[in-house]
Protein backbone atom coordinates (compact mmCIF):
# COMPACT_ATOMS: atom_id res chain seq x y z
CA UNK A 1 0.00 0.00 0.00
CA UNK A 2 1.29 3.13 -0.99
CA UNK A 3 1.63 6.16 1.43
CA UNK A 4 -0.11 9.52 0.77
CA UNK A 5 2.14 11.78 -1.62
CA UNK A 6 4.09 14.50 0.75
CA UNK A 7 2.29 17.98 0.65
CA UNK A 8 3.97 20.30 -1.81
CA UNK A 9 5.55 23.47 -0.58
CA UNK A 10 4.50 26.88 -1.54
CA UNK A 11 7.61 29.42 -2.64
CA UNK A 12 4.98 32.51 -2.17
CA UNK A 13 2.53 33.70 0.25
CA UNK A 14 -0.57 31.78 0.26
CA UNK A 15 -3.57 33.13 -1.61
CA UNK A 16 -5.61 34.20 1.14
CA UNK A 17 -2.46 35.81 3.09
CA UNK A 18 -2.68 37.95 0.02
CA UNK A 19 -6.09 38.85 -0.16
CA UNK A 20 -5.76 39.99 3.61
CA UNK A 21 -2.79 42.36 3.08
CA UNK A 22 -4.68 43.69 0.04
CA UNK A 23 -7.36 44.79 2.75
CA UNK A 24 -5.06 45.50 4.62
CA UNK A 25 -3.61 47.90 1.59
CA UNK A 26 -6.97 49.43 0.87
CA UNK A 27 -7.71 50.32 4.51
CA UNK A 28 -4.66 52.05 5.00
CA UNK A 29 -4.92 54.12 1.55
CA UNK A 30 -8.50 54.99 2.89
CA UNK A 31 -7.01 56.59 6.52
CA UNK A 32 -4.48 58.18 4.55
CA UNK A 33 -7.03 59.67 2.47
CA UNK A 34 -9.57 60.95 4.96
CA UNK A 35 -6.51 62.02 6.95
CA UNK A 36 -5.74 64.53 4.01
CA UNK A 37 -9.08 65.77 3.41
CA UNK A 38 -9.92 66.56 7.05
CA UNK A 39 -6.39 68.12 6.99
CA UNK A 40 -7.09 70.20 3.90
CA UNK A 41 -10.30 71.73 5.18
CA UNK A 42 -8.72 73.56 7.94
CA UNK A 43 -6.48 74.48 5.52
CA UNK A 44 -7.76 74.91 2.10
CA UNK A 45 -10.27 73.24 -0.20
CA UNK A 46 -7.67 72.71 -3.37
CA UNK A 47 -4.63 71.87 -2.74
CA UNK A 48 -2.71 73.61 0.24
CA UNK A 49 -1.11 76.25 -1.57
CA UNK A 50 2.55 76.79 0.09
CA UNK A 51 2.34 80.15 2.13
CA UNK A 52 -0.57 82.06 3.42
CA UNK A 53 -1.36 84.44 0.66
CA UNK A 54 -2.10 81.61 -1.61
CA UNK A 55 -4.00 79.80 1.16
CA UNK A 56 -6.09 82.62 1.99
CA UNK A 57 -6.98 83.06 -1.85
CA UNK A 58 -7.89 79.39 -2.32
CA UNK A 59 -10.31 79.10 0.69
CA UNK A 60 -13.74 78.48 -0.07
CA UNK A 61 -15.17 80.35 2.57
CA UNK A 62 -18.96 79.21 1.99
CA UNK A 63 -17.93 75.73 3.20
CA UNK A 64 -15.66 77.43 6.01
CA UNK A 65 -18.58 79.22 7.62
CA UNK A 66 -21.28 76.95 6.64
CA UNK A 67 -23.67 78.76 5.63
CA UNK A 68 -27.59 78.42 6.30
CA UNK A 69 -30.38 78.11 3.67
CA UNK A 70 -30.74 82.54 3.59
CA UNK A 71 -27.30 83.64 3.98
CA UNK A 72 -25.07 84.52 1.57
CA UNK A 73 -21.16 85.89 0.92
CA UNK A 74 -21.53 89.19 0.38
CA UNK A 75 -18.30 90.57 -0.47
CA UNK A 76 -14.60 89.25 0.30
CA UNK A 77 -11.80 91.66 0.24
CA UNK A 78 -8.41 91.93 1.33
CA UNK A 79 -7.31 93.29 5.11
CA UNK A 80 -3.70 92.79 5.92
CA UNK A 81 -3.17 96.44 7.39
CA UNK A 82 -5.43 95.04 10.12
CA UNK A 83 -3.22 92.72 11.74
CA UNK A 84 0.23 94.80 11.38
CA UNK A 85 0.54 93.69 7.50
CA UNK A 86 -0.30 90.09 8.37
CA UNK A 87 -2.01 88.18 5.49
CA UNK A 88 -6.10 88.65 6.92
CA UNK A 89 -9.19 88.15 4.62
CA UNK A 90 -12.07 90.12 5.51
CA UNK A 91 -15.68 88.16 4.52
CA UNK A 92 -19.06 89.42 5.07
CA UNK A 93 -21.98 87.55 5.16
CA UNK A 94 -25.55 88.75 4.39
CA UNK A 95 -28.90 87.49 5.61
CA UNK A 96 -32.04 87.54 3.95
CA UNK A 97 -34.17 88.64 6.82
CA UNK A 98 -36.56 91.91 7.58
CA UNK A 99 -33.53 93.53 9.04
CA UNK A 100 -31.02 92.84 6.73
CA UNK A 101 -28.72 91.79 8.97
CA UNK A 102 -24.91 91.41 8.54
CA UNK A 103 -22.46 88.77 9.91
CA UNK A 104 -18.70 89.97 9.72
CA UNK A 105 -15.47 87.12 10.17
CA UNK A 106 -12.14 88.04 9.32
CA UNK A 107 -9.58 85.23 9.13
CA UNK A 108 -5.54 85.11 8.98
CA UNK A 109 -2.81 82.47 8.90
CA UNK A 110 -0.56 80.38 11.00
CA UNK A 111 2.09 78.30 10.13
CA UNK A 112 2.07 74.74 11.94
CA UNK A 113 4.56 72.31 11.21
CA UNK A 114 5.71 74.11 8.06
CA UNK A 115 2.11 73.95 6.75
CA UNK A 116 0.10 77.57 6.74
CA UNK A 117 -3.49 76.68 8.16
CA UNK A 118 -6.68 79.66 8.57
CA UNK A 119 -7.47 81.21 12.30
CA UNK A 120 -10.39 83.26 13.35
CA UNK A 121 -9.21 86.88 14.23
CA UNK A 122 -12.25 88.08 14.63
CA UNK A 123 -16.16 87.63 13.99
CA UNK A 124 -19.31 89.69 14.42
CA UNK A 125 -22.96 88.84 13.83
CA UNK A 126 -26.67 90.27 13.78
CA UNK A 127 -25.55 93.73 13.11
CA UNK A 128 -28.75 95.38 11.84
CA UNK A 129 -28.56 97.07 8.51
CA UNK A 130 -24.87 96.79 9.29
CA UNK A 131 -22.09 98.00 7.95
CA UNK A 132 -18.01 97.01 7.66
CA UNK A 133 -14.90 99.01 7.13
CA UNK A 134 -11.35 99.69 7.16
CA UNK A 135 -10.37 102.80 8.71
CA UNK A 136 -7.67 105.14 7.33
CA UNK A 137 -6.27 104.19 10.74
CA UNK A 138 -5.89 100.13 10.05
CA UNK A 139 -8.53 99.73 12.31
CA UNK A 140 -11.69 98.00 11.76
CA UNK A 141 -15.29 99.46 12.10
CA UNK A 142 -18.82 97.70 12.65
CA UNK A 143 -22.04 99.65 12.43
CA UNK A 144 -25.30 98.19 13.55
CA UNK A 145 -28.55 100.28 13.46
CA UNK A 146 -29.52 101.89 16.65
CA UNK A 147 -33.32 100.70 17.34
CA UNK A 148 -33.63 102.61 20.74
CA UNK A 149 -33.76 105.44 18.38
CA UNK A 150 -37.56 106.55 18.21
CA UNK A 151 -39.14 107.79 14.91
CA UNK A 152 -38.96 111.31 15.64
CA UNK A 153 -35.69 111.88 16.85
CA UNK A 154 -34.29 110.12 13.84
CA UNK A 155 -35.65 113.01 11.56
CA UNK A 156 -33.24 115.18 13.29
CA UNK A 157 -29.79 112.96 12.43
CA UNK A 158 -28.05 112.36 9.64
CA UNK A 159 -28.02 108.64 8.82
CA UNK A 160 -24.50 107.73 9.81
CA UNK A 161 -26.13 109.45 13.51
CA UNK A 162 -28.58 107.11 13.60
CA UNK A 163 -25.85 103.66 13.67
CA UNK A 164 -23.63 102.50 16.05
CA UNK A 165 -20.31 102.35 15.26
CA UNK A 166 -17.65 100.09 16.86
CA UNK A 167 -14.09 100.24 16.57
CA UNK A 168 -11.47 97.84 16.82
CA UNK A 169 -7.67 97.46 17.05
CA UNK A 170 -4.97 94.75 16.64
CA UNK A 171 -3.23 94.51 20.18
CA UNK A 172 -1.18 91.64 21.54
CA UNK A 173 -2.72 89.47 19.29
CA UNK A 174 -6.13 90.14 19.19
CA UNK A 175 -8.68 92.73 18.57
CA UNK A 176 -10.19 95.35 21.04
CA UNK A 177 -12.22 97.65 21.20
CA UNK A 178 -10.90 101.39 21.01
CA UNK A 179 -12.45 104.55 21.15
CA UNK A 180 -12.00 107.27 18.94
CA UNK A 181 -10.08 109.84 20.33
CA UNK A 182 -12.68 112.49 19.65
CA UNK A 183 -15.99 113.20 21.00
CA UNK A 184 -17.14 116.69 18.99
CA UNK A 185 -18.50 116.98 16.72
CA UNK A 186 -19.21 113.25 16.36
CA UNK A 187 -18.45 110.51 18.43
CA UNK A 188 -16.64 107.82 16.02
CA UNK A 189 -13.67 107.62 13.56
CA UNK A 190 -16.28 106.60 11.16
CA UNK A 191 -18.78 109.75 11.54
CA UNK A 192 -14.92 111.70 11.57
CA UNK A 193 -14.17 110.18 8.36
CA UNK A 194 -17.58 110.58 6.79
CA UNK A 195 -17.27 114.58 7.54
CA UNK A 196 -13.67 114.42 6.15
CA UNK A 197 -14.62 112.87 2.89
CA UNK A 198 -17.63 115.40 2.22
CA UNK A 199 -15.05 118.61 3.00
CA UNK A 200 -12.46 117.36 0.63
CA UNK A 201 -15.75 116.71 -1.96
CA UNK A 202 -16.63 120.51 -1.44
CA UNK A 203 -19.08 120.27 0.94
CA UNK A 204 -19.07 123.55 3.35
CA UNK A 205 -18.34 122.23 6.82
CA UNK A 206 -18.77 124.61 9.93
CA UNK A 207 -15.43 122.15 11.45
CA UNK A 208 -12.53 123.66 9.66
CA UNK A 209 -11.66 126.02 12.30
CA UNK A 210 -10.77 125.18 15.63
CA UNK A 211 -12.58 128.32 17.47
CA UNK A 212 -15.58 127.74 15.34
CA UNK A 213 -15.49 124.12 16.25
CA UNK A 214 -14.93 125.08 19.94
CA UNK A 215 -17.74 127.78 19.58
CA UNK A 216 -20.34 124.88 18.50
CA UNK A 217 -19.33 122.81 21.66
CA UNK A 218 -20.78 125.60 23.72
CA UNK A 219 -23.92 125.98 21.71
CA UNK A 220 -25.29 122.29 21.71
CA UNK A 221 -23.83 120.45 24.85
CA UNK A 222 -22.90 123.01 26.88
CA UNK A 223 -25.97 125.39 25.60
CA UNK A 224 -24.76 128.64 26.43
CA UNK A 225 -26.60 130.73 25.04
CA UNK A 226 -24.18 133.12 23.44
CA UNK A 227 -20.43 133.64 22.24
CA UNK A 228 -18.80 135.93 25.03
CA UNK A 229 -16.45 138.62 23.40
CA UNK A 230 -13.11 136.92 25.78
CA UNK A 231 -13.39 133.88 23.57
CA UNK A 232 -9.98 133.27 22.28
CA UNK A 233 -7.80 131.06 20.30
CA UNK A 234 -4.84 130.62 22.73
CA UNK A 235 -2.71 128.62 20.72
CA UNK A 236 -2.60 126.62 17.29
CA UNK A 237 0.52 124.91 15.59
CA UNK A 238 -1.56 123.28 12.77
CA UNK A 239 -2.36 119.97 14.37
CA UNK A 240 -3.39 120.81 18.00
CA UNK A 241 -5.18 123.76 18.70
CA UNK A 242 -6.48 125.25 22.44
CA UNK A 243 -9.41 127.89 22.98
CA UNK A 244 -10.68 129.70 25.84
CA UNK A 245 -14.48 129.69 25.92
CA UNK A 246 -15.87 132.39 28.91
CA UNK A 247 -19.43 132.39 29.94
CA UNK A 248 -20.27 135.25 32.64
CA UNK A 249 -23.74 133.94 34.20
CA UNK A 250 -22.94 131.86 35.54
CA UNK A 251 -19.32 132.27 35.57
CA UNK A 252 -17.01 129.67 33.83
CA UNK A 253 -13.53 129.18 31.85
CA UNK A 254 -13.98 126.45 29.95
CA UNK A 255 -10.76 125.20 28.06
CA UNK A 256 -11.16 123.10 24.72
CA UNK A 257 -8.47 121.34 22.87
CA UNK A 258 -8.70 119.94 19.72
CA UNK A 259 -7.12 118.62 17.05
CA UNK A 260 -7.04 117.46 13.35
CA UNK A 261 -7.40 113.56 13.68
CA UNK A 262 -8.56 112.36 10.07
CA UNK A 263 -6.33 114.61 8.02
CA UNK A 264 -3.02 116.52 9.82
CA UNK A 265 -2.65 119.21 7.02
CA UNK A 266 -4.70 122.67 6.17
CA UNK A 267 -7.78 120.52 4.99
CA UNK A 268 -8.26 118.64 8.11
CA UNK A 269 -11.04 119.13 10.34
CA UNK A 270 -11.29 120.12 13.60
CA UNK A 271 -12.25 117.28 16.74
CA UNK A 272 -12.77 118.54 20.22
CA UNK A 273 -10.63 115.87 22.68
CA UNK A 274 -10.71 118.00 25.36
CA UNK A 275 -12.63 120.50 27.53
CA UNK A 276 -12.71 121.39 31.15
CA UNK A 277 -11.79 124.31 33.85
CA UNK A 278 -8.51 124.07 35.54
CA UNK A 279 -9.08 122.69 38.86
CA UNK A 280 -11.84 119.88 38.64
CA UNK A 281 -11.08 116.46 38.23
CA UNK A 282 -12.79 113.02 37.85
CA UNK A 283 -12.36 109.13 38.53
CA UNK A 284 -14.68 106.76 37.15
CA UNK A 285 -15.18 103.18 37.98
CA UNK A 286 -12.05 103.27 40.34
CA UNK A 287 -9.90 104.40 37.72
CA UNK A 288 -8.00 107.60 37.44
CA UNK A 289 -9.39 109.99 34.76
CA UNK A 290 -8.08 113.27 34.85
CA UNK A 291 -8.23 115.99 32.19
CA UNK A 292 -6.26 118.95 33.53
CA UNK A 293 -4.98 121.87 31.13
CA UNK A 294 -1.54 120.71 31.09
CA UNK A 295 -2.68 116.90 30.25
CA UNK A 296 -5.18 118.59 27.62
CA UNK A 297 -2.35 118.14 24.88
CA UNK A 298 -1.32 114.60 25.65
CA UNK A 299 -0.26 112.38 22.36
CA UNK A 300 -3.64 110.51 21.00
CA UNK A 301 -2.43 107.41 21.79
CA UNK A 302 -1.97 107.87 24.95
CA UNK A 303 -5.30 109.32 24.98
CA UNK A 304 -6.88 106.38 23.22
CA UNK A 305 -5.67 104.41 26.14
CA UNK A 306 -7.26 105.77 28.71
CA UNK A 307 -10.87 105.26 26.61
CA UNK A 308 -10.47 101.85 25.96
CA UNK A 309 -12.37 100.61 29.46
CA UNK A 310 -16.24 100.16 29.04
CA UNK A 311 -18.01 101.66 32.31
CA UNK A 312 -20.84 99.60 33.48
CA UNK A 313 -24.58 100.59 34.64
CA UNK A 314 -24.13 102.07 37.55
CA UNK A 315 -21.27 104.74 36.74
CA UNK A 316 -19.36 105.24 39.91
CA UNK A 317 -17.96 108.70 39.60
CA UNK A 318 -15.33 110.68 42.42
CA UNK A 319 -13.31 113.73 42.02
CA UNK A 320 -11.82 116.70 43.36
CA UNK A 321 -12.53 120.11 43.74
CA UNK A 322 -16.36 120.71 43.25
CA UNK A 323 -17.96 123.46 45.02
CA UNK A 324 -18.64 122.78 48.56
CA UNK A 325 -21.67 125.48 48.07
CA UNK A 326 -22.45 125.01 44.83
CA UNK A 327 -25.13 122.90 42.78
CA UNK A 328 -23.42 119.59 41.35
CA UNK A 329 -24.47 117.16 38.60
CA UNK A 330 -23.69 114.83 36.13
CA UNK A 331 -25.06 113.80 32.43
CA UNK A 332 -24.59 111.63 29.96
CA UNK A 333 -24.83 111.51 26.21
CA UNK A 334 -25.18 108.75 23.70
CA UNK A 335 -23.34 108.43 20.52
CA UNK A 336 -25.33 111.06 18.99
CA UNK A 337 -24.67 113.67 21.91
CA UNK A 338 -28.51 113.50 23.23
CA UNK A 339 -29.03 113.55 27.02
CA UNK A 340 -29.67 109.91 27.88
CA UNK A 341 -33.10 110.71 29.81
CA UNK A 342 -32.63 108.17 32.59
CA UNK A 343 -29.31 109.75 33.40
CA UNK A 344 -29.68 113.84 32.82
CA UNK A 345 -28.42 116.41 35.85
CA UNK A 346 -28.20 113.34 38.26
CA UNK A 347 -27.23 115.12 41.78
CA UNK A 348 -23.34 114.80 43.35
CA UNK A 349 -22.90 114.69 46.55
CA UNK A 350 -19.88 117.46 47.61
CA UNK A 351 -17.76 117.05 50.57
CA UNK A 352 -16.23 120.15 52.86
CA UNK A 353 -13.17 119.19 51.28
CA UNK A 354 -14.43 120.01 47.55
CA UNK A 355 -14.07 115.86 46.96
CA UNK A 356 -17.39 114.99 45.30
CA UNK A 357 -19.23 111.31 44.43
CA UNK A 358 -21.72 109.63 43.10
CA UNK A 359 -23.23 106.99 40.80
CA UNK A 360 -25.40 107.64 37.46
CA UNK A 361 -27.12 104.42 36.44
CA UNK A 362 -28.86 104.33 32.79
CA UNK A 363 -30.92 102.00 31.13
CA UNK A 364 -31.94 101.51 27.10
CA UNK A 365 -28.72 102.22 25.84
CA UNK A 366 -27.29 99.68 23.29
CA UNK A 367 -23.80 98.26 24.70
CA UNK A 368 -20.26 99.07 23.36
CA UNK A 369 -21.52 102.42 21.58
CA UNK A 370 -19.21 105.44 22.46
CA UNK A 371 -20.73 108.67 25.38
CA UNK A 372 -19.91 111.74 26.75
CA UNK A 373 -20.22 112.58 30.32
CA UNK A 374 -20.54 116.08 31.71
CA UNK A 375 -19.62 116.80 34.95
CA UNK A 376 -20.77 120.39 36.07
CA UNK A 377 -20.18 122.54 39.57
CA UNK A 378 -22.11 125.74 39.40
CA UNK A 379 -22.57 128.66 42.28
CA UNK A 380 -25.60 128.38 43.55
CA UNK A 381 -26.51 132.19 42.00
CA UNK A 382 -25.79 132.46 38.46
CA UNK A 383 -24.20 136.33 39.12
CA UNK A 384 -21.89 135.29 41.64
CA UNK A 385 -18.73 136.79 39.92
CA UNK A 386 -16.73 135.62 43.43
CA UNK A 387 -16.88 131.94 42.71
CA UNK A 388 -15.87 130.69 39.93
CA UNK A 389 -17.87 127.44 38.50
CA UNK A 390 -15.94 123.91 37.09
CA UNK A 391 -16.61 121.65 34.46
CA UNK A 392 -15.34 118.87 32.80
CA UNK A 393 -16.13 116.53 29.56
CA UNK A 394 -15.44 113.24 29.70
CA UNK A 395 -15.59 110.76 26.78
CA UNK A 396 -16.66 107.26 27.82
CA UNK A 397 -17.08 103.77 25.75
CA UNK A 398 -21.00 102.33 27.39
CA UNK A 399 -21.31 98.84 28.58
Amino acid sequence: MKGRPAPRKHKGPHLFTIFLLLLAFLALARFIFVLVASTALTSSTTDTPGECNGLLRASDFTKIIGLQPGEQIGAIAAANELDGGSPAELVQVMHSDAQETLDVYLFGCAIHQNRPGLISLFSQHGLVDGTVEMSQANTLITGTLDASISANASVLLLPSQQNIYREYAFQSGTFQQVAFPGFYPVTSRAEAETLQKQADGGMTVPWTDPFATAAALAKDILKWPAIDPQNALLSNDGVIAQVKLVQQSPPLAVYVTLERLVRQDGKGLWFVVAAHTQAITLGLDGQVMTALPQAATLPTQTRLAERQTLVQSPITLQGTNALVDGQSSVTLFDHTLSPVSTASNVPLQVNSNGIYVGTLPYTTVVPGQEGLLLVQSLPQTANDALEQGQLLLVPVLLG
